[in-house]
């Protein structure tokens, strides 16, 4: 029977085809989370853990909105809310678990309004990419629909204010240095363009935590759907394939949810685990990314599969704990190993192509402050640049030894496609660096871009 031919997962299938696979938590009582942004990584992340709060009797039951495309709607209402994670590790079947979390998915700017602005809604957490957090400079009025994120939370809590609600607690769980500080930043930035009393209310009632989250969650394939579907024996489109680790560190504050009884850590400061993730997992991540891209791999455990690239990546992260300053409490070197060893999990899939994606948004968090320690220590900082001049070219449709790499989605892809046609490397790098970097960074990748388009994949091999 193929996956189309089964019957969907809801909960009156799951009973017959599994008995005892459905969730025995109380699924009916008023959400007090709300999600923005209810996409794979929240399914696999968020959601195990307020799965795991229901299972301890403490009410953690989330209501899913999807500010714009209705996809996670139409994937995840006909089946109740249900969904499956299916862990998968090397050399071990895949583990099912049916998360039932999910109370209700909505789509639309109103939906969001209705949400957060829920007397029962005490925290709302969001997943809307890096490119998210863009600044709200023009906020529409109550009466249109708001241009970002965060212009649209600026209302909600414009709502709680005017109906003498407590608002909730806002923590974004994207991969941002210091992401609740910049989400407030950006709601303030709204709220003055809506009224400065309001900004004045929100700088000194709502809470903004940040939080660094981790797991790894490849966009669901095809296969996954059918591999879970001959598993579970009902079809499930809102599936998720993930890895056993996880974690979650966030900065402990008043009225959140009893995150900590399920293993979410509570610190007064993230920012030390902000930067060993972003740097020695996520930047080493992107490395293998464009290393595979420009060796022609699809996935990322195929690339770290092949010497040159685990090389590559492996040197990189050596670079990085040569020049960032992490306390030993931190353990980075074990921290980067076990990353390492993530990225080989061939039972993932996780592709090049979406990992390699939004470089733009993604390299100024993830490697150019590691660019900036070892500039200051006059350390070399070719294997960045190299990372750096792959994502321009395969942004910008520069080929590599006569090999066009596969062209990578992207803000600002449009203007660096237009400027490679001009066939100025150097106008290119600092098109695509701006004023992230000095001029000799922008400088030393535009030479190794040109040498990218002459040498190909021997490049990550070169020594300086």
């Amino acid at each position: 029977m193929t996956a189309g031919e089964r019957q969907r997962l809801r909960a009156s299938t799951l009973n017959q085809a599994q008995a005892g696979a459905l969730p025995d938590y109380d699924r009916s009582a008023a959400p007090c989370i709300t999600h923005l942004g209810f996409g794979a990584f929240a399914r696999a992340h968020l959601a195990v853990y307020a799965d795991a709060l229901l299972r301890h009797g403490q009410p953690a039951l989330i209501r899913g909105v999807s500010i714009r495309s209705p996809r996670a709607q139409d994937q995840l209402e006909p089946q109740d809310g249900l969904f499956t994670v299916a862990v998968r590790e090397p050399g071990e079947d895949a583990s099912l678990q049916v998360i039932g979390a999910l109370a209700s998915m909505e789509t639309g700017a109103a939906a969001a309004l209705d949400a957060m602005t829920a007397p029962a809604t005490r925290l709302v957490t969001l997943t809307i990419t890096e490119k998210g957090y863009e600044s709200p400079l023009d906020t529409p009025p109550p009466s249109e629909a708001p241009a970002t994120t965060p212009a649209l939370i600026a209302l909600a809590l414009a709502q709680c204010r005017r109906d003498g609600l407590d608002p909730p607690v806002f923590a974004p769980l994207d991969n941002l240095l210091d992401n609740g500080t910049l989400l407030r930043a950006r709601v303030l930035e709204a709220a003055e363009h809506i009224d400065p009393h309001l900004a004045a209310w929100i700088a000194g009632e709502v809470l903004f935590p940040s939080s660094v989250v981790d797991r790894m969650v490849p966009a669901p394939t095809e296969r996954d759907v059918e591999d879970i579907a001959d598993s579970l024996g009902l079809l499930d489109l809102a599936a998720v394939s993930t890895e056993r680790y996880r974690s979650w560190i966030m900065q402990s504050v008043a009225g959140l949810v009893p995150l900590g009884d399920v293993g979410v850590r509570l610190v007064d400061d993230v920012t030390p685990y902000e930067r060993r993730k972003l740097w020695l997992l996520n930047g080493p991540h992107s490395a293998a990314a464009y290393g595979g891209l420009l060796v022609g791999y699809d996935t990322i455990a195929g690339a770290v599969a092949d010497s040159t690239i685990a090389r590559f990546v492996r040197g990189l992260v050596d670079d990085t704990l040569e020049a960032a300053e992490f306390a030993a409490a931190l353990e980075p070197v074990t921290f980067a190993d076990e990353a390492l060893r993530r990225f080989a999990n061939p039972a993932l899939g996780h592709r090049c192509a979406q990992v390699g994606a939004d470089g733009s948004s993604k390299l100024p968090q993830r490697l150019l402050p590691v660019v900036a320690a070892r500039r200051e220590r006059a350390l070399p900082t070719w294997r960045f640049a190299i990372v750096a001049a792959i994502w321009i070219a395969a942004t910008a449709g520069v080929s590599a030894r006569g090999v066009r790499l596969p062209e990578l989605e992207d803000p600002i892809a449009p203007a660096l496609r237009s400027a490679s046609r001009r066939g100025d490397l150097q106008e290119l790098s600092h098109l695509a660096l701006g004023s992230l970097v000095d001029d000799a960074f922008t400088a030393e990748v535009a030479s190794l871009l040109g040498r990218l388009t002459t040498e190909g994949p021997a490049l990550l091999e070169a020594q300086r």
